[in-house]
C-alpha cells in the first residue's frame, strides 16, 4: 500500500468516526446560514450608513485587503498549524479534525454534515469582524465615521471571501471552477496544502496566495503575479515538492 492509499484509508476511517458522533442537533445549513447572515448583515449595516463617500476612503481597502491576507497567511501557518498555549483547543481542531477529515486524497464534502469540519466554528466570524470595531472606532473618530464604517465591511467581506473560495476548494470535479482565474490557483494550491506531507510548511494563504508567493511557502517557483494567475498547472512546482509528491505515489 502506498502512502497516498494509507492516507485515503486513514481519512476515510476518521470521517466514517467523525459524522457518527455528530450531535443530531447539528444542521450544516444552520451553520453555513449564521456565517452568511451576520457577515451579511454586517456589510449591509456598514453599507447603508455611509454617506457621501470620497475616493480617499474607499481606498483604505486596499491596505485594509492586504493586512487581512498577512493576518490570514501568518494565523494559518503559526497557530493553526503550530501548537501554542494559548491557541492549542484551535491547533487540535484544525489539525487533528480538518485535516485529518479532509486530505489531498479525500478533499470533497458529501452532505450537510461534513460541514461540520469544513467551516469555521460560529464563533469564529463574530470574533474576527469585530476584532476590527476598536481600530474602526479610532479611524471613525480620527478620520470619518465612512473610514470605520469602510473598515468594518471590508473586515466582513474578507471573512466571507476566505469561507467562500475555502469551500470551493473542495468542491471535486468542477470544470468550471478549474478554468475560472485566480479561483482555480487558489484550489490547486489547497489541495496539495492538504498532503499530510507539506500541511506545516506550504500554502498557507486560503484566499489569493500573495503571502504565500513573498514569503516563499508556495509551491512553485514564480513570482506573485506568476502564481496568481498559475491555474491548476503543476508546471512550476518546486523540483524538491515534485520528488516528495511522486514519492508517495509509488512508495
Amino acid at each position: 500500500m502506498t502512502k497516498d492509499e494509507e492516507t485515503f484509508a486513514r481519512s476515510e476511517a476518521f470521517r466514517a468516526d467523525y459524522v457518527a458522533s455528530t450531535p443530531s442537533w447539528y444542521r450544516g445549513e444552520m451553520h453555513l446560514a449564521f456565517t452568511l447572515c451576520f457577515t451579511g448583515g454586517v456589510l449591509a449595516w456598514c453599507i447603508l450608513r455611509l454617506h457621501n463617500t470620497t475616493l480617499a476612503e474607499w481606498l483604505l481597502v486596499v491596505p485594509m485587503f492586504l493586512f487581512g491576507n498577512y493576518v490570514e497567511w501568518a494565523a494559518h501557518r503559526y497557530l493553526l498549524h503550530r501548537p501554542t498555549k494559548l491557541m492549542k483547543a484551535v491547533y487540535k481542531r484544525h489539525v487533528t479534525v480538518h485535516h485529518q477529515f479532509f486530505t489531498h486524497k479525500t478533499l470533497p464534502f458529501n452532505g450537510q454534515r461534513d460541514w461540520r469540519a469544513l467551516l469555521f466554528p460560529p464563533f469564529a466570524p463574530v470574533l474576527f469582524v469585530f476584532s476590527a470595531l476598536p481600530p474602526a472606532l479610532l479611524l471613525g473618530y480620527l478620520w470619518s465615521a465612512n473610514a470605520g464604517y469602510i473598515m468594518m465591511l471590508t473586515m466582513a467581506g474578507y471573512f466571507l471571501m476566505y469561507e467562500g473560495l475555502h469551500t470551493l476548494s473542495h468542491i471535486e470535479n468542477s470544470p468550471f471552477l478549474d478554468k475560472l482565474p485566480l479561483v482555480n490557483t487558489v484550489r490547486r494550491m489547497h489541495i496539495l496544502h492538504h498532503n499530510p506531507e507539506f500541511l506545516g510548511s506550504r500554502n498557507f494563504n486560503l484566499t489569493f496566495p500573495l503571502c504565500d508567493a513573498l514569503f516563499g511557502t508556495s509551491d512553485l517557483d514564480k513570482g506573485v503575479w506568476g502564481t496568481l494567475f498559475n491555474g491548476m498547472s503543476d508546471s512550476a512546482m518546486k523540483p524538491e515538492i515534485r520528488a516528495k509528491v511522486e514519492r508517495q505515489t509509488r512508495e
